[in-house]
């Protein structure tokens, strides 16, 4: 090949770049002098400013690059912090509306514990807190009450309560001690549908329960009252194993076309078991049940005196256990304000007939009126024993003879037992239907339990329980 017209020898094109590239390296540093060694200079100091600043840029980009991409890893991860907690915030909340549900108290449309989920309706209303006093529960109840799960969730299985036997039946020595436990038991079990309050204190400082059985915003309160009379504790084991079976079967059980459920949140029952503490007490373990020196004092004043004036030849055992007063001597069931003046009875402290200084002296007295006052019963029962009769007609005329009329006949129809007229077989005066149905204008009935002596056996209870097992729901499903 020819070039710039000049023969030249033919060489390797690798050989002949490397060969020009050491001629020019050669040319350059020769050149390195004088004028252009100071422009390289110049040259060189521009370049390595250039590459300060470019490298100071591409440092400064890095670290902007950084610290937006930790600002973001920051934002992100205080968002997911934010997510995960209001996550655990949620599942929390669900957690306590559950436990509200399980916990519904008072007021609240929640299931009670160990209801059916599928129960028709449920009780709603406001409903007291409980103050009765107890000493033990059992911790077989101290499971959660019945809940239900969040968004259409499963229900959380809970303690079936059908087949629990919250009231022994098995004798008729049913003490005042046992009767708070198991109320507050029940209360505990279906918190609902059952509240327990304290309506009045004994003499002897025993707390008066009141239990509260269904829906207190229903406008209809039906009241009953057990053992007022002492010795007739055996009504106390009736009412309470009522309560129980309207509880226990509150979802199963049916009066008419109507469910347990249904009835219980159309009425609510105020239900005294035991009226009259301290002389069943006093009934049932004599004068060392009373803790009151000053009490006892009176009541061993009232056995010398019935001594003396011939009411009793019995031996103290015996005396105590027939006891029908309070512990102060007073017989409750002559110590109200209707006909009190003219009924004259015993003139002093007595076991029975002493109808006190004045008309409703009595805590026990006291306590029922209140509990009548404060709910506005629409009518009253009170239980006695015995005879297996009612007691009704207390003198009473117009439209309130013609209520108290129909409460007896349904009374009648559900226990099997006879009416019969207070006026006409001369009942004594200054009791607690005469007063409610005289006073107060409420249709009353009396239910006398039993066919034998008071104390009566356990023996006679399946006897008797037959005859009111279905006066509750009855009574519900009449006056709803």
């Amino acid at each position: 090949m020819l070039r710039h017209g000049g023969s030249q020898p033919r060489i390797k094109e690798g050989a002949s770049h490397h060969a020009r590239r050491g001629k020019n390296a050669e040319a350059f540093l020769i050149n390195l002098t004088g004028d252009n060694m100071r422009k390289v200079s110049t040259i060189l100091i521009i370049s390595c400013v250039l590459i300060l600043s470019l490298g100071t840029g591409v440092v400064l980009g890095i670290v902007s690059r950084n610290k937006e991409s930790k600002m973001d890893s920051e934002k992100s991860l205080e968002q997911h912090t934010k997510e995960v907690q209001g996550e655990k915030a949620g599942t929390s909340a669900e957690v306590d509306t559950t436990g509200q549900n399980a916990n519904a108290g008072d007021g609240t449309e929640s299931s009670p514990a160990g209801d059916d989920q599928e129960a028709k309706s449920v009780p709603t209303g406001s409903f007291a807190d409980n103050s009765a006093d107890v000493s033990q529960v059992s911790s077989v109840l101290n499971s959660p009450p019945e809940s239900t799960a969040a968004d259409g969730g499963e229900a959380v299985p809970q303690a079936d309560y059908t087949n629990v036997d919250f009231v022994s039946t098995e004798s008729s020595f049913y003490t005042y001690e046992q009767m708070m436990t198991d109320l507050t038991e029940m209360s505990q079990a279906f918190p609902t549908l059952l509240t327990v309050n304290t309506c009045g204190t004994s003499p002897d400082g025993r707390s008066i329960p009141e239990a509260v059985l269904g829906n207190q915003g229903s406008g209809r309160h039906l009241f009953i009252q057990a053992s007022i009379h002492a010795r007739e504790y055996i009504n106390t084991l009736v009412a309470m194993e009522q309560i129980e079976q309207m509880l226990v079967h509150h979802a199963d059980a049916s009066y008419g076309d109507a469910t347990y459920d249904e009835l219980l949140s159309e009425v609510c029952f105020h239900i005294l078991p035991m009226s009259n503490p301290d002389g069943v007490t006093i009934s049932q373990v004599g004068i060392d049940g009373i803790r009151d020196e000053g009490l006892k004092e009176i009541l061993m004043n009232c056995y010398q005196n019935d001594l003396n004036n011939g009411r009793t030849s019995s031996d103290m055992g015996t005396y105590w256990s027939t006891w029908k007063a309070n512990a102060r001597g007073v017989d409750l069931n002559r110590n109200f304000d209707a006909g009190w003046e003219t009924y004259e009875g015993v003139s002093y402290p007595s076991s029975d007939h002493y109808k006190g200084e004045f008309p409703v002296s009595e805590p026990e007295t006291q306590a029922i009126v209140n509990a009548v006052h404060a709910c506005g019963a629409v009518l009253t029962i009170s239980y006695h024993s015995m005879g297996g009769v009612l007691y009704w007609d207390y003198g009473s005329t117009g439209e309130v003879y013609e209520q108290d009329a129909a409460l007896v006949n349904l009374l009648s129809s559900v226990t099997g037992y006879p009416a019969t007229s207070s006026v006409q077989s001369s009942q004594d005066a200054a009791g607690c239907s005469d007063y409610f149905v005289l006073k107060e204008g409420i249709p009353s009935v009396t239910i006398e339990n039993g066919y034998t002596p008071c104390p009566i056996g356990i023996e006679e209870f399946p006897t008797i329980w037959n005859s009111n097992d279905d006066l509750l729901p009855a009574l519900a499903f009449a006056y709803r």
